[in-house]
């Protein structure tokens, strides 16, 4: 075994992505193998995970932990063996990453898609499109080919536009899709409160499926405030300190729906605990992407298998978006298939290992 292999790694976009931050071209990160397992570190600083430094250093103190070890026999087992690595506590995407390498090892080694080696059935994953167009126009024209496609719910940013030219975006987009299909939003946390007040008022008309992040990530008591008004999402809220109990605890839940990006929330183990304390207060869960390559979007559409199928479409059909993404799961009518193959099912080789 030649223990953790770790490579650095820049996924470029076919298009720029305007986010209610600004403006992102590019991701970076590390590719990771271990034995035939492989995994992905996503960096989105802004975003609660940690810097390429950090990230590095940690990864580092990863590889001599894990120097001279096999597969693992049990999830409990990699869990041990994270938590035996103290960089990794204060690094998620890292931590997430490395968990990963080590899931996909294990169940390689057991012969068993990873989603069945975790107790679940691999099936099919629904997801939801992302609109990134700018213009009302052409929104409206990815819109109507998305269902086409055989897309049921559909996603546009928000908040980097003017109020008025986003009411524009999102009627286009509702008249496009018709009433029946779901739509939701982000704001990536670009409103002040009283802001997202007044365009959750104004979104009525709209019916949106729920408005992930609203507010700034620290502003807790604000998603609480707004559910008064919408169906409310937490997404950058999960890569705060605690995250878990300001958004569970207390009398009443925060929000209606947490929104789980591997690389902020730190993991696939942690995001299924979080996920069954959720769902016993009512809080529903989706899965998205961080703007991933392949083994992390796989990762996370294993991580998937094992929630309620009832739940929210995940948002893991982002592939389109990159300039290249080898390894990436087939995609027909929203639907996200996963392979009948140990592990991810994902060859190595096809990822450049």
């Amino acid at each position: 075994m030649a223990g953790l292999q770790i490579r650095p790694r820049t996924l470029l976009l076919r298009a720029g992505v305007v986010t209610g931050t600004g403006l992102r071209v590019g991701v970076e990160g590390f590719s990771l193998r271990f034995g035939d397992g492989l995994g992905e570190v996503t960096l989105l600083p802004d975003f609660g995970s940690e810097s390429l430094d950090d990230a590095r250093r940690a990864l580092e103190q990863a590889a001599e932990a894990l120097r001279g070890s096999g597969p693992a026999a049990s999830p409990e087992e990699i869990e041990q063996r994270i938590d035996a690595i103290p960089a990794l506590a204060r690094a998620p995407a890292s931590r997430a990453g490395v968990e990963l390498v080590l899931l996909d090892a294990a169940s390689r080694q057991a012969g068993q898609p990873l989603a069945g080696w975790l107790g679940a059935a691999e099936r099919v994953v629904r997801v939801n499109a992302l609109l990134i167009e700018d213009t009302p126009q052409a929104l409206a024209a990815a819109a109507r080919a998305r269902v086409r496609e055989g897309f049921e719910t559909i996603k546009v940013k928000v908040g980097s536009a003017s109020p008025e030219v986003d009411h524009q975006r999102l009627k286009a987009v509702r008249e496009a899709i018709g009433p029946d299909l779901r739509l939701r939003i982000d704001g990536n946390g670009a409103w002040t409160e009283a802001e997202a007040r007044q365009r959750l008022i104004d979104c009525a008309p709209f019916r949106l499926e729920y408005c992930e992040q609203p507010v700034a990530a620290e502003n807790v008591d604000g998603l609480r405030r707004l559910r008064s008004l919408a169906r409310v999402a937490a997404d950058e809220t999960l890569g705060l300190s605690g995250s878990e109990e300001l958004l569970l605890g207390g009398d009443r839940p925060a929000v209606d729906v947490l929104v789980f990006k591997l690389c902020t929330v730190g993991g696939l183990l942690r995001a299924r605990r979080i996920a069954a304390r959720a769902w016993q207060l009512g809080v529903e869960v989706t899965v998205t992407s961080a703007l991933d390559g392949a083994v992390s979007r796989a990762g996370a559409a294993h991580l998937a298998c094992t929630l309620p199928p009832e739940g929210p479409a995940d948002g893991l059909a982002t592939g389109h978006l990159l300039e290249q993404d080898p390894g990436c799961y087939s995609l027909s009518h929203g639907m996200l298939q996963i392979p009948d193959a140990p592990g991810l099912g994902i060859d190595p080789a096809v990822m450049g290992w």
